[in-house]
């Protein structure tokens, strides 16, 4: 039994010993690509993603944009369209669906009833 462990030992350390070297690399194009986002944004460094609780600074509402009337439009003109029929009518991909029919939904424009969207005026 010793014996199968102590092989196994050695191939996990090989394994880990090819990686480092990418693990390193990872590290330093995301301190990297930190620095961009922070030169960027004009804060001289660091990342500029908030951390973990915080709130975004001050812009516009979620779901006040473009792209969240014509979802309510089609909500409207449609009811009962799940997120990725929503997100293919109006030409956007699926995931940016799902961030502003939450949106609409905190504002009371819309409903979710299992998986698809309806107007809330028609509850």
């Amino acid at each position: 039994m010793s014996d199968f462990l102590d092989e196994k030992r050695k191939e996990i350390q090989a394994r880990l010993d090819e990686l480092a070297p990418a693990v390193a690399e990872h590290q330093t194009l995301q301190r990297a690509l930190d620095a961009l986002d922070g030169a960027s944004s004009g804060t001289g460094g660091g990342p500029r993603r908030a951390a973990a609780g915080q709130r975004r600074g001050a812009g516009r509402p979620r779901g006040s944009g473009e792209r969240s009337r014509q979802a309510l439009d089609l909500i409207r003109a449609e009811p009962g369209l799940g997120a990725t029929d929503i997100a293919r009518r109006i030409g956007v991909h699926p995931n940016y669906a799902y961030r502003i029919l939450p949106g609409l939904e905190e504002q009371g424009l819309v409903e979710k009833r299992d998986r698809t969207w309806y107007p809330k005026d028609a509850a």
